[in-house]
């Protein structure tokens, strides 16, 4: 059964850096979203990810992106169908799109409707914890991003 709720999946690994971003903008968001959407987070990647959706229909992804054509601190905003990522080398090591494609084109359900919010990080690669200083500033501005994202899947 389909959850009339909007579901907001924050990934993320606390432990390395920059990576973390969209944990701390879940902690922001279950102190201000209402009852019409549930925060999750995750550290998982690939099909893993769309165990985290199921029962679902709406969701909005948040997460840490590096493409190095942004500064760090930059927050995009867009349906995930505008996103192009590889399919990568296998199962565990595809991107959502990838994962979705291939869930669908198993017959198995996925959401309709998905809403990407990427912040643009400087280190995802050194273990340890708190943000680089840019990327804690991007924090607001995705915490807008999801509730704007948020507004537009439940209409």
């Amino acid at each position: 059964m389909t959850s009339p709720r909007v579901l907001v999946l924050c990934l993320g690994n606390a432990i390395r850096r920059d990576d973390a971003v969209a944990l701390h903008v879940a902690d922001r968001l279950r102190a201000e979203l209402g009852p019409g959407a549930e925060i999750r987070t995750s550290a998982r990647a690939g099909l893993y990810l769309l165990d985290d959706m199921d029962g679902f229909d709406r969701v909005v992804v948040v997460d840490a992106i590096r493409t190095g054509a942004h500064p760090p601190g930059t927050v995009h905003a867009l349906p995930l169908e505008a996103i192009h990522a590889p399919g990568g080398p296998s199962p565990h090591a595809i991107g959502l799109p990838s994962a979705l494609a291939r869930a669908r084109a198993a017959g198995a359900p996925v959401p309709s409707r998905i809403f990407a919010v990427a912040i643009e990080v400087e280190d995802m690669d050194e273990v340890g914890e708190g943000l680089t200083p840019a990327v804690a500033e991007a924090v607001p501005r995705a915490v807008e991003a999801v509730r704007a994202a948020v507004a537009a899947l439940s209409g």
